[in-house]
């Protein structure tokens, strides 16, 4: 069983959200994971600022006990909350909790932290060691390309002067040759963002790197923040297609 948590922000209903998910917990007859972001933290060095509930963390620290769960342990980021402020206040709140018989079936299972872009929680990637098959992508036009600057232009440049009489011959023709001239532009495109991609996505993961190992300073927290601006681009791009 899979359980998406999101835990409540105001204080007077955490301890009714822990007390669901120990009756949760207790009455399932299968294997059981929950995660999400449960809004609690189990022990002070879990928030940057040393400022927590002991008595909310206490009490998610029991239900755990209490329902015997495990936390899967996390790798990447030392935290996967911020509140995005310069410097910002930092701490775990997303976490993957499972009982027994589901680490049984999946015992090699890791959780990893990825980069936080645009949200103000770092994705939770969580891999039970299943092969994954990849399956092949043929060549599709991609909506962002038409949103490039002198992509129409190019588009006019390649257009075959018409030396067919009858219009659907002219067409296939066309067609064809604008095919292979698009495809080789995309794919230069594509290698080019992908590089881009590549290149911001190593200095963000060099200054979470430093962030857990020292406070950043309030302009190495500003390029973050605009790398992120430009990754966020670049991902709006990947998703628009055609």
């Amino acid at each position: 069983m899979l359980v998406n948590i999101y835990g409540p922000a105001h204080y007077d209903r955490k301890l009714e959200f822990l007390e669901e998910i120990q009756n949760k917990v207790l009455s399932s007859e299968f294997p059981i994971l929950l995660g999400g972001d449960f809004n609690l933290v189990r022990k002070v060095e879990e928030k940057s600022s040393g400022n927590v509930d002991v008595q909310l963390m206490e009490a998610f620290n029991d239900m755990i006990n209490t329902t015997s769960l495990r936390e899967l342990h996390r790798t990447g980021s030392r935290y996967a909350w911020t509140n995005k402020q310069n410097p910002p206040i930092m701490c775990v709140l997303d976490r993957v909790l499972v009982s027994n018989a589901w680490e049984d079936k999946f015992d090699l299972s890791i959780v990893v932290t990825t980069p936080r872009l645009g949200s103000d929680h770092n994705p939770i990637l969580l891999d039970t060691g299943d092969i994954l098959v990849l399956k092949q992508y043929y060549f599709r036009f991609s909506a962002h390309w038409l949103n490039q600057p002198g992509f129409r232009d190019w588009v006019q440049s390649k257009w075959p002067t018409r030396y067919k009489f009858d219009s659907l011959d002219h067409w296939h023709v066309t067609s064809s040759k604008l095919r292979r001239a698009v495809k080789g532009w995309g794919q230069n495109k594509d290698s080019q963002q992908r590089k881009a991609k590549q290149e911001i996505m190593r200095r963000i993961s060099t200054l979470d790197e430093w962030s857990n190992s020292r406070p950043l300073a309030q302009i190495e927290w500003a390029e973050r923040y605009e790398l992120e601006k430009g990754l966020q681009q670049i991902l709006t791009d990947e998703e628009i297609q055609w």
